[in-house]
């Protein structure tokens, strides 16, 4: 096992990550994509499990029983059937590798050009619900700029006007503006 990373120099999330969902894969040079992605999204529930974010494993099965009707085949690249071993593999080699690292995953995934970009935010702040946060961040990243200000409406009960400010604000904190 690799030793801890220092906190001091955070590594780039696109190469953690593909270390990280290469861990699953039978053979990491030689993976479908589709493997290789669906390692990725293991990769990615993994990290946001262990920063907080709560198990998201039950409210994604649909996506791995999808593949498993469209692409049996694939699971014969990666380590194991098990998703819930491979995912709890994947949340102890981040324990063990990433400790203090505690960036959210908000995006992560291969560009048109073949690299892979992941879109993350910083540790919540104290008293801020991190959960609620990405939710938000979410909304506002995948442009439902309407459904984000009802749910500030509804959430934190505020008028039209503050809404769209903190939909604004969220906007520029994700460098979208």
């Amino acid at each position: 096992m690799k030793k801890a990373r220092t906190p001091s120099k955070p590594h780039k999330m696109s190469d953690i990550m593909k270390e990280t969902a290469e861990q699953l894969l039978r053979d990491p040079e030689g993976a479908s994509s589709e493997a290789a992605h669906v390692a990725l999204f293991f990769a990615n529930l993994a990290w946001n499990e262990c920063v907080g974010l709560g198990a998201e494993r039950d409210a994604c099965s649909n996506v791995w029983k999808m593949i498993e009707a469209e692409k049996p085949d694939l699971w014969d690249e990666l380590k194991s059937r098990d998703i819930d071993a491979m995912i709890d593999e994947l949340v102890e080699y981040k324990k063990a590798n990433y400790p203090d690292d505690q960036r959210r995953i908000l995006t992560c995934g291969s560009t048109p050009e073949g690299t892979l970009r992941v879109e993350w935010l910083p540790p919540a702040e104290p008293g801020v619900d991190a959960k609620w946060e990405m939710q938000l961040c979410g909304m506002v990243r995948t442009g439902l700029d309407e459904e984000a200000v009802r749910f500030l409406k509804k959430t934190r009960k505020m008028a039209e006007f503050e809404a769209m400010i903190e939909v604004a604000k969220t906007k520029i904190r994700l460098k979208m503006a």
